[in-house]
């Protein structure tokens, strides 16, 4: 309001006039010279203050200072967005408030404190959170000085938007006034705009996210072509690259070797459990140029019976994730139960890594899911029904978003598989928010119960195998039996685009204590912080973040029809000993 004041008196025409941050001039001095208006500071202290909450993770310097930039520059543009349309409401109106010029440098001053104050304080009890946190998952906090640096690193990214700003607005003046020459006024205004935002758009999307991904493509291919530390070729004939496999060793890709190079042999397997084994078949083909994925399914199938791998007990489709990726708990964990009784069939579809391919090219991780396990499936009902191995389904993270698409809904699921066990969902997969929305009522988002638990598990602690979050028994876990686990504290899980105008159900319902009862969830704020929140969640101790290791052995035990609560630390400390193992 004091700038309508301003501009009908005079008296404070030098505070905060129309033209304060950067004046009619377009000048590139004017780009740094020019003050930043008081309004857009209060709108940026109060959104900054925000972006220092908690999440899930312990935060890096680099995490703070992404967050920080992002909310500062956003909360910069509300408040000279609100003081803009406030004095359009003046203008409007003819409302006059009159302040003497001294007051009013006094209300920007005690304001100007007040924030302050909330952002020093805001800093303090940031830091006393972080450590909480980071206590909470079994992290080693991080020392003051990265949040000190992330706080300045996050103020000069400020800077920088900000500038950036400033000039992308002055390219929409100088356009507007080149355009006005022969245009009217309000169609000049809505072209140069048009102008500016195909502009940012084309530059953003068009040249550097697409020389981005083309130099990560790139580098994707050339990691890809090189061998994993201490892998070498397999030389049992039943696993691919080994004697007489087609799937030679140097075509399956980097994952690919590290899939057929890693997991125990019988003799580990019998060693550990002190039970006759077997040895574990692993067929794998890799990403290749020549062939489609239809092609690359087909190969995987015909490694399937060239290993005899039907004749087997348990047949698992393993879906990797960016790259080719299979974390090594999945596939040992159903081995060392089946006593090596047992095929793990799986193919890569990119060389990108998770996030850019979940990014850039979700359609593919979904297209392959379908060609392949509809390959395998084909193939498993063509033997006799008493000839047929179980067929079984799993994956994490990307792997379980393609994997999940394989089917239409619940009860093509239930129809098509005899157990299925996904780790670290991603939220956009549309098979986990129908059974989510499906839940009992009572039942957080964190752990819903679907049917009672009859078929379908969401597993955060290990005991949501036989009871619900609440500790109430489920009841028998019926054939096929279908196992999600996801931890409370993974942002892969939790993040959604609607966290930008809406709470969601996990949050407000507060049900897992281990993640911090003082994380709130924010506008804007909350959707940047977990999405922060991600490269970092698979640099945190097993069981939490986006890291699922020792609980998978017991899961993969309820799924294969076993006792979920049985000891089974032998094979535990025997995978955890594998320094492959990640």
């Amino acid at each position: 309001m004091a700038d309508a004041v301003g501009e009908r008196t005079g008296r404070e025409s030098t505070l905060l006039s129309a033209d304060d941050e950067a004046g009619s001039s377009t000048a590139p001095d004017r780009l740094v010279t020019a003050r930043l208006r008081w309004t857009g500071l209060f709108g940026a202290g109060v959104l900054g203050l925000s972006a220092l909450s908690p999440s899930f993770i312990p935060r890096t310097w680099w995490m703070t200072a992404f967050n920080l930039a992002l909310c500062l520059t956003l909360g910069y543009g509300v408040g000279v967005l609100i003081a803009w349309l406030l004095r359009l409401f003046a203008r409007r109106t003819g409302l006059v408030v009159q302040m003497r010029a001294g007051a009013v440098r006094h209300v920007r001053l005690g304001f100007g404190l007040l924030v302050l104050a909330l952002l020093v304080d805001g800093v303090r009890r940031s830091i006393l959170l972080q450590d909480d946190i980071a206590r909470r998952i079994g992290a080693t906090p991080f020392p003051v000085s990265d949040h000190l640096l992330g706080i300045a690193a996050g103020v000069a990214g400020f800077g920088l938007l900000v500038l950036l700003f400033r000039a992308l607005r002055g390219l929409f003046r100088f356009v507007r006034r080149a355009s006005q020459r022969f245009l009217p006024g309000l169609l000049s205004a809505v072209i140069s705009l048009a102008l500016v935002v195909w502009l940012v758009v084309f530059v953003s999307n068009d040249v550097f996210f697409a020389q981005f991904v083309e130099y990560a493509s790139r580098k994707a291919a050339q990691v890809n072509a090189e061998t994993p530390p201490g892998r070498v070729p397999p030389t049992e004939s039943i696993r691919s690259g080994g004697p007489g496999s087609p799937e030679t060793w140097d075509t399956l890709g980097r994952q690919g070797q590290a899939v057929v190079a890693d997991g125990p042999r019988r003799a580990r397997i019998e060693q550990v459990t002190r039970e006759k084994a077997m040895d574990p078949i692993r067929v794998y083909a890799g990403k290749r140029g020549d062939r489609t994925l239809e092609q690359t399914a087909d190969a995987v199938v015909a490694e399937l019976e060239r290993t005899k791998a039907f004749d087997r007990s348990v047949l698992v489709v393993m879906m990797p994730a960016g790259e080719g990726w299979i974390p090594e708990w999945h596939p040992s964990a159903v081995e060392y139960l089946t006593r090596g009784n047992s095929a793990i069939a799986s193919m890569q579809y990119t060389y990108l890594p998770s996030a850019l391919a979940y990014i850039t090219d979700q359609d593919t991780a979904e297209k392959a899911a379908r060609v392949l396990f509809d390959k395998v499936e084909a193939a498993v009902d063509r033997r006799p029904p008493g000839a047929r191995p179980k067929l079984y389904i799993a994956g994490e993270s990307l792997g379980a978003y393609g994997g999940q698409a394989v089917f239409a809904d619940k009860s093509d699921l239930l129809r098509r598989v005899d157990g299925a066990m996904w780790t670290g969902t991603p939220r956009t997969s549309g098979l986990w928010r129908e059974l989510t929305a499906q839940r009992r009522a009572g039942s957080p988002e964190v752990a819903p119960v679907i049917d009672g638990g009859r078929h379908i598990r969401f597993i955060t602690e290990r005991q949501n195998a036989v009871n619900d979050f609440y500790g109430r028994p489920l009841g028998q876990w019926r054939t096929p039996r279908i196992a999600f686990a996801q931890n409370p504290t993974d942002p892969i899980v939790w993040w959604s685009p609607d966290l930008l105008w809406r709470e969601p159900d996990w949050l407000r319902e507060r049900a897992s204590t281990r993640v911090t009862s003082s994380m709130r969830w924010i506008p804007w704020v909350t959707f940047s912080q977990i999405a922060s929140d991600m490269p970092r969640s698979v640099r945190v101790p097993g069981g939490e973040g986006h890291r699922y290791q020792e609980d998978l052995v017991p899961l993969w035990a309820g799924v294969l029809g076993q006792d979920p609560m049985a000891d089974y630390g032998p094979i535990q400390r025997a995978m955890r000993a594998d320094d492959r193992i990640f």
